[in-house]
């Protein structure tokens, strides 16, 4: 059957309890191989499930769908994905507020702390904080003791200075805003613990192995796998780069040479995760450290060198997990991977 986002998990659910073969194609080769076989651009229900068997016979199709567990967890990995997009403009809105209410407080206060946005959702400017007696002001903070005086001083202190105007419903702006980012993060927290509360049974082998390698933790981990399904699906390390769609492309005709690129093709979740992971890898370990240098001292950006990481990371998680063994820091230039 095509893949079809949701609408398709029904009807495969249905087939699997009853202990048939089923096989989940992606649109994206059926459109292709549909345009192939018929010029026309004549469609029908008919004429699709046609296309489907012919595709079936002429291409062998590996029955490898993900396990049940990480279809079960994948939705919930999903949508805390959408939230951390959702926290980060969220932060960046905030930022913008503040650059109109307080804007001394950017670059010299930590303004996302949590003792620091408290104030704020109290006292959402300067203009407020100024209008007040000092007494009054610490009065109004819930705890002014050890490190955490010096640092409501400072926001004190910076208050008087402050060139901000007067701006009421821009104040209530913020004060939302603040209580959005509260809500989105707890929202987050508790994703999170339920994600790990099966996938760390799941994927407790995987969990382990993958977290061998410097600058790669639990959560990023869980989220791999849970993309991936599991490794015995991918029957060589070429098949899981290019589900990860960072497989290259280039395009040549006669004389005319393009430059190297990813195709794209594969799973967008996947690859934004796996490169995470290589970004804060070749920062914590040494060996995807020298790797990434030596794409940076042929000329590669910065984001070509780290997706030339990706590629090399996803080379190395195969093998460890093909092979059940962790990660063993070494010099890039003597690994056969």
């Amino acid at each position: 059957m095509e893949s079809t986002g949701i609408y398709h998990l029904n009807l495969l659910s249905f087939l699997r309890e009853r202990a048939y073969k089923v096989s989940v194609i992606h649109p994206a080769r059926l459109k292709n191989f549909f345009r192939f076989l018929n010029p026309k651009p004549s469609k029908s229900d008919s004429k699709d499930a046609k296309t489907i068997c012919r595709f079936l016979m002429a291409c062998r199709q590996e029955n490898n769908p993900p396990p049940p567990i990480a279809e079960m967890i994948k939705p919930l990995v999903r949508e805390e994905e959408r939230i951390s997009q959702s926290i980060a403009k969220t932060k960046t809105e905030i930022k913008t507020l503040l650059s109109i209410l307080f804007p001394e407080l950017e670059g010299r206060f930590p303004i996302f702390a949590k003792n620091t946005l408290s104030i704020l959702l109290d006292l959402p400017s300067s203009q407020i904080i100024k209008e007040l007696p000092r007494e009054t002001f610490f009065q109004s903070i819930p705890t002014t003791r050890g490190r955490k005086v010096k640092g409501i001083e400072k926001i004190f202190e910076l208050a008087q200075s402050s060139i901000a105007g007067n701006f009421p419903m821009t104040e209530e702006l913020l004060r939302f805003k603040i209580k959005r980012l509260s809500y989105f993060e707890e929202e987050r927290r508790k994703i999170r613990e339920l994600i790990e509360s099966v996938a760390e049974r799941a994927f407790e082998r995987e969990i382990r192995i993958l977290t061998s390698i410097p600058g790669i933790g639990k959560s990023s981990a869980i989220t791999f796998m849970t993309e991936i399904g599991s490794i015995e699906r991918f029957s060589s390390k070429t098949k899981l780069i290019g589900f990860c769609g960072l497989d290259p492309v280039i395009k040549q005709s006669g004389k005319y040479k393009g430059q190297y690129k990813i195709s794209k093709k594969g799973s967008s979740h996947a690859r934004r995760i796996v490169w995470i992971m290589a970004d804060s890898a070749r920062r914590y370990s040494s060996f995807f450290r020298e790797y990434y240098e030596r794409k940076r001292e042929k000329g590669r950006t910065h984001k070509e060198a780290v997706t030339a990481t990706a590629t090399k990371l996803l080379k190395v998680i195969y093998v460890l997990l093909t092979e059940d063994r962790p990660f063993e820091e070494r010099s890039s230039n003597h690994n056969s991977i």
